[in-house]
């Protein structure tokens, strides 16, 4: 019996021992769990600190962006208030330049002589144009009023039929046409008259073998038909070149077949 109570004893001190060393251990363990909490606790209130701190350095950040932006806008405001705006700069820059043509173009107008009667006066062609001799048999005389021009052709009582007749029908018509038409859009032009005509007649003594009038828009068509006229001449006379250059490149083509096929024929 005494030998069972020691045996008892024993496991009781040893299990005693045990649940001792196993709480120590569990108050160790719990212990370092309150560390690693506490440590947990420091880290998160750094980290909380760290994103705090990033988070007041963005906010500055932003506001000094803003406050950048809103003195730029501030700025350009008070820049426009200053200075006139793009749409009126080129309005006074184009306006300065019409105003400039303008002037040059008014300039230029009123340089000019009043009338194309005047301009004749100045440049001499009353003088020019009296009695000028047109060939053996005709004379011609022109004087202007205001902006008309008057031709006269005179032609010798005495001049054979031949003289006559290339002024009379409408072959002389239009030649007297294309005469006045030329003369007129060459002098109105250099006047400032708005307006224009030409008168032209052919006389043989006190009988007037043909005549014509024309306004300055008559005149002005009539020279641009003419060299409408002349373009195309000018262009069919350059086709005929061209026909006729090929013509001469295809019979010197054939010339020198026909001399090749003789002397292969001789060769042989």
């Amino acid at each position: 019996m005494a030998e069972e109570k020691k045996v008892k004893d024993v496991i009781k001190d040893a299990a005693e021992d045990v649940k001792e060393e196993i709480q120590e251990a569990a108050d160790e363990v719990k212990e370092e769990i309150q560390e690693a909490k506490d440590e947990a606790a420091e880290k998160a209130e750094d980290v909380r600190e760290v994103l705090s701190s990033t988070e007041a350095k963005r906010k500055k950040k932003a506001e000094r962006r803003e406050a950048k932006a809103a003195r730029k806008e501030a700025n350009k405001v008070e820049e426009k208030k200053r200075r006139p705006n793009n749409g009126f700069l080129a309005l006074l820059i184009f306006g300065v330049l019409i105003l400039m043509f303008a002037f040059v173009g008014l300039y230029n107008y009123f340089s000019k002589p009043a009338s194309i009667e005047k301009y004749l006066e100045d440049n001499g062609y009353n003088e020019m144009y009296t009695n000028a001799a047109v060939d053996e048999y005709t004379t011609v005389t022109m004087r202007a009023e205001g902006n008309t021009i008057k031709m006269v052709f005179k032609v010798a009582e005495d001049a054979p039929e031949e003289a006559v007749a290339q002024y009379q029908g409408d072959d002389g018509k239009e030649m007297l046409e294309n005469m006045g038409a030329s003369f007129l859009t060459s002098v109105k032009p250099l006047t400032r008259g708005f307006s224009g005509e030409v008168k032209v007649g052919v006389k043989q003594g006190d009988k007037t073998i043909n005549y014509v009038k024309l306004s300055y828009r008559e005149a002005k068509k009539i020279i641009k038909e003419a060299q409408e006229e002349s373009e195309e001449a000018a262009d069919d006379a350059g086709d005929a070149a061209d026909d006729a250059e090929d013509a001469a490149d295809d019979a010197a083509d054939a010339a020198a077949g026909e001399a090749e096929e003789a002397a292969e024929t001789d060769g042989e």
